[in-house]
């Protein structure tokens, strides 16, 4: 007897079904997901709470809380949670033609979706799994539903961001960029930056400023002081530990820095 496979991955010739969804918090370790070729249908991932941060063509990108990452069927899927983050996770895969309501988005690379409203989005994001794994009668006419509501929802409201690209100048500031959110934690490399943009250590840093308003070096601080509040009055951890998973090795170097960037001590911000 042939031995089957359940696979979520179903190709159907249809106007719209759901293969699959669900959410998950994702906390307490670091999460990694890496499918080469992809899938045979649409993948769609909505960082209700945290961040997520995607790799394409060797550049990292950071998704921020509220945003959408959609990939088109077959395009390589490289995405990563940090356990800081404490990230809550929403996903369907779906297919079928009812995705020409996403009209002209890149068909071989990732996408990046601001929503302006997220009020309804994220009540048919919750309705329709209740409806997938809740509802045993017409659940299935449910569940297409209100994706089609969530399609509609983004070509309502969507702001569409490319994927970054490693080129120069402003293009390779981008990937930089992406780099630094995600390893806030790692010694910060200007020569590596530099090259990305193909400029010299010196040029870099005064496009990096231009751009940003503050030098690499500070950039990369306040990006560690951000992920620390966040962790702070949201997660049960000690000062030291912060200070460690962000990248500090000193906790008492930590907490005077994290005084001068907001004001007060970390003790102020802990749960």
């Amino acid at each position: 007897m042939p031995t089957l496979k359940y696979s979520t991955e179903k190709d159907f010739s249809c106007y719209i079904n759901v293969n699959s969804c669900g959410q998950q918090w994702l906390s307490g370790s670091d999460y990694d997901t890496n499918r080469r070729k992809g899938r045979v249908d649409f993948s769609l991932y909505y960082i209700e709470k945290g961040s997520c941060y995607f790799e394409f063509d060797g550049v990292h990108t950071f998704v921020p809380e509220g945003s959408l990452l959609l990939y088109p069927p077959r395009v390589p899927q490289h995405y990563y949670f940090k356990k800081e983050q404490d990230t809550k996770l929403k996903w369907s895969h779906f297919i079928g033609s009812s995705t020409s309501l996403l009209g002209d988005i890149p068909q071989n690379t990732p996408t990046i979706i601001s929503l302006k409203n997220l009020k309804h989005f994220n009540s048919a994001f919750d309705k329709m799994i209740e409806a997938f794994y809740n509802v045993p009668v017409f659940g299935n006419d449910l569940t297409n539903g209100y994706m089609l509501v969530l399609l509609a929802l983004i070509k309502q409201n969507t702001e569409y961001q490319k994927t970054p690209k490693s080129t120069s100048g402003d293009d390779g500031l981008n990937e930089v960029l992406s780099l630094m959110y995600a390893y806030f934690d790692h010694p910060i490399d200007i020569a590596k930056y530099a090259n990305i943009c193909h400029l010299s250590e010196d040029r870099f840093i005064r496009l990096f400023k231009s751009k940003t308003g503050m030098p690499p070096y500070r950039y990369q601080l306040k990006i560690r002081i951000d992920r620390a509040i966040e962790m702070l009055e949201n997660r049960s951890v000690s000062v030291a530990e912060c200070a460690e998973i962000v990248g500090f090795d000193d906790p008492a170097y930590f907490s005077r820095i994290f005084k001068k960037f907001t004001g007060h001590p970390p003790s102020y911000y802990k749960k």
